[in-house]
């Protein structure tokens, strides 16, 4: 059969699938950081050794998704270049060299009872993926999933399918060969309709972690019967308050909005204190030379010449492109009122000389990452020590940011006593 005849929609038993998956959860769990590491370790050897086909296959799903008139900012993300791939293959290297969470005793208390009490973590179980473009994500989540002792189901889109399905075919042969059940890390593809009944099985399955656009989620979210950790848009926000330094505040600024445009990172929306004027030209002129479409309100386009007019719109509008809103507050109090009101309670930072105002700014912004004189590119997993993410979320419960390999495991209270029983004083607490 040809390459191309395998690439060809064809049905997925999903049930079967979550049946392989959750056979093989108890096995992940129990497996030792040894071979998980060795797994880690052999993938990232594949990836070097078969870069050339990776980058082929992506550069054949790049040409499809142009055919296809995918948008620019999706393409942005599909394109799984060589340097992309290296950066991939470093961070495997990373997350082999972190502490195994499964197992680690968070917290152990001796009971006035006599018994000793300890939260200890462990695995979540299955996980389930669903994810839009970003090939890489087929590495992250595999490798994330497999170390914190959890089998998954990697769904990728339509427009990554030759990458992902070998990516995914690379996965099994480093769990064979470091012996653990190739199957621990399922690659699938599946209609729409077939995505649905598999969100519905949550017998089998224990989260679902969607990635993508905003219609993804929402539709994930609405259709799944198992919990969902969401990753919604980042509507990114820097303040910049009436003691900050104007250079700066142009150097987080810009690295914020022009390092990687298309991330859920990226700034979207600059703030200024009207008392700092000298900053707000200054950084409004270098976004400008930069290439950055400034859209401002009243104040901005006074100040600042060649800025576009902003509506309420653009104070909750993604950009993921080389656009940005900027408007001018009278104070911290309004830019953590703007923030909260129109932000995604993603990452938001703030550029000061004043301690208090950094300590204001960072405790009430409700916010999942809030940086002080800091660009936002820094909410990354990577750059957190955690190897890389699995996503960013959004959500307050569970996991909150970046997520790595604690944030893919949940707790069991492990008891020890000696003897006692709740029927006798001695077993009873204190109260």
């Amino acid at each position: 059969m040809s390459a191309e005849n395998e690439l060809k929609q064809k049905p997925v038993d999903v049930v079967a699938v979550a049946e392989r998956a959750r056979a093989l959860a108890p096995k992940m769990a129990a497996a030792p950081r040894d071979r998980k590491d060795a797994v880690l370790r052999g993938m990232a050897a594949r990836l070097k050794s078969r870069a050339e086909q990776i980058v082929s296959a992506n550069t054949e799903d790049i040409a499809d998704a142009q055919k296809s008139g995918v948008a620019e900012n999706l393409l942005k993300r599909l394109r799984f270049d060589s340097a992309k791939l290296e950066s991939r293959i470093r961070s495997l290297e990373k997350i082999a060299a972190l502490p195994d969470p499964v197992g680690e005793v968070i917290r152990r208390d001796r009971l006035s009872n006599g018994l000793i009490a300890a939260r200890v973590r462990v695995p979540l179980g299955v996980i389930l993926m669903i994810y839009e473009a970003r090939p890489h994500v087929s590495i992250n989540a595999g490798a994330f999933c497999m170390k914190s002792g959890n089998a998954c189901i990697l769904r990728g889109g339509s427009e990554a399918r030759r990458c992902n399905a070998l990516i995914g075919r690379l996965w099994g042969d480093s769990l064979e060969e470091a012996g653990l059940p190739r199957d621990a890390i399922q690659t699938i593809s599946g209609t729409h309709a077939e995505i649905r009944d598999l969100l519905q099985l949550d017998r089998y399955i224990d989260l679902v972690i969607p990635r993508g656009g905003k219609g993804l989620i929402e539709a994930v979210a609405r259709e799944s019967r198992i919990p969902v950790i969401k990753h919604y848009a980042g509507v990114c926000h820097v303040y910049v308050d009436d003691t900050a330094d104007a250079d700066m505040a142009v150097d987080i600024i810009v690295d914020s909005k022009c390092l990687m445009p298309s991330v859920c990172n990226a700034l979207e929306t600059v703030l200024v204190s009207r008392a700092n004027r000298e900053a707000l030209v200054k950084v409004v002129a270098a976004l400008q030379r930069r290439g950055v479409l400034v859209k401002g309100c009243e104040s901005t386009r006074a100040a600042c010449p060649g800025v576009e007019p902003a509506g309420r719109e653009d104070w909750t509008t993604e950009y993921l492109d080389m656009i940005v809103a900027v408007r001018v507050v009278e104070d911290i109090e309004a830019a953590i009122e703007h923030i909260n009101s129109y932000g995604s309670h993603h990452t938001d930072s703030i550029v000061t000389e004043d301690p208090l105002a950094a300590e204001a700014f960072q405790s009430r912004v409700d916010s999942a990452v809030v940086l002080a004189n800091a660009s936002t590119m820094f909410c990354d997993g990577e750059s957190l020590g955690m190897g890389a993410e699995i996503g960013i979320s959004t959500d307050k419960l569970h996991a909150r940011g970046p997520m790595g390999l604690n944030e893919l495991t949940g707790y069991k209270f492990v008891i020890t006593g000696k003897g006692q029983v709740m029927g006798s004083p001695a077993g009873q607490i204190d109260s």
